[in-house]
C-alpha cells in the first residue's frame, strides 16, 4: 500500500501493516502523527526510491493522462 508518507506491506502470517519505506523527508515520527495507532516498522526500514524516467512516464502519458488522480 501506498500513502503520502510512506509504503506498507502485509504480514503472511498476521495480516498486520508494516511500514516498509518513508518517502524522501519523512520520519518514522511524521508517520506516527498521522496514524491512530502505533505502526508496525520493518527491521528493515528504508526509504522509498524515486520513480524512474519511464515508471513517470507511464503514469503521466498513460495512466493519468488528464492529471486527474496526480494534480
Amino acid at each position: 500500500m501506498v500513502t503520502d508518507l510512506g509504503t506498507y506491506g502485509f504480514d503472511g502470517t498476521t495480516g498486520e501493516m508494516t511500514l516498509r519505506t518513508t518517502h524522501p523527508g519523512v520520519t518514522v515520527d511524521d508517520v506516527r502523527a498521522n496514524m491512530g495507532w502505533e505502526p508496525r516498522i520493518a527491521e528493515d526500514l528504508g526509504e522509498t526510491p524515486m520513480p524512474s524516467a519511464e515508471e513517470l512516464r507511464l503514469i503521466r502519458e498513460e495512466l493519468d493522462p488528464l492529471g486527474i488522480y496526480t494534480k
